[in-house]
């Protein structure tokens, strides 16, 4: 198992990293300090996330810290000639924190097997925001839902009270992913989560995108053929 924990802590009007952890292969970038946020970006020292890895990924924010975290590039996911991979992310936002969650897009090889779970918790006057992009595999070699299986689970609680869920199952030998109700004939998919901030929603002429509020916050899904077209979009809204 491969681990990365960080501590995110606000030290006389400027956000610090107080704590931090890792195992190989992962690891982080110096901090970038910006004017009102620190960003933080987890690199990996391998070509991509192997059959038989499991990634335990931690962030606190601590209260009135400002993070953003982001990765160095896309998560390639390989061949799963066993059990596949995994990937557990927990997310704590204090009172006042305030955490942008931006990993890159995930690629899913042919024949591969990944199960993410991600739980944030949320206390008081917090803000976050996530982002989960998915290809339908690598599209310029020509593999279109060649994956097994693709897993992606985000619970999110607001003062220990379930706010939002995303459940997503994606079996291709089950069903045609590429018809309505999934993809809808486009190659990528991603889902933004916003709570404690007001994004401004504007229309792009290369994405399709809709708009539901969750019991709190507000979540955005938006289908297109380039991961880039998504990221820059999302990017827009915060």
């Amino acid at each position: 198992m491969s681990i990365l924990k960080l501590t995110a802590e606000n030290r006389n009007g400027r956000t610090v990293i107080s704590q931090s952890e890792f195992t190989s292969p992962l690891k982080i970038a110096n901090p970038f300090y910006r004017d009102d946020y620190t960003e933080v970006m987890m690199m990996a020292a391998s070509a991509g996330i192997l059959d038989g890895d499991e990634y335990d990924i931690e962030i606190t924010v601590r209260e009135n810290a400002s993070l953003k975290f982001t990765a160095q590039s896309y998560s390639k996911i390989f061949k799963a000639d066993k059990t596949g991979a995994k990937q557990r992310v927990r997310i704590t936002v204090e009172n006042g924190g305030s955490l942008i969650y931006m990993p890159c897009p995930v690629i899913p090889f042919a024949d591969s097997v990944f199960d993410s779970r991600t739980e944030v918790r949320l206390y008081g006057d917090s803000r976050f925001v996530m982002t989960d992009i998915l290809a339908c595999g690598r599209t310029a070699m020509k593999e279109r839902f060649a994956f097994r299986s693709y897993r992606s689970r985000t619970a999110v609680y607001a003062d220990d009270k379930l706010c939002f869920l995303d459940n997503q199952k994606l079996v291709p030998s089950e069903a045609e992913l590429s018809g309505i109700g999934f993809f809808e004939n486009r190659s990528h998919t991603g889902m933004m989560y916003i709570y404690g901030k007001e994004p401004n929603i504007t229309e792009n002429d290369r994405i399709e995108a809709a708009v539901t509020n969750a019991c709190m916050g507000m979540c955005i899904r938006t289908a297109g053929d380039s991961a880039d077209d998504i990221w820059r979009y999302f990017g827009t809204l915060i």
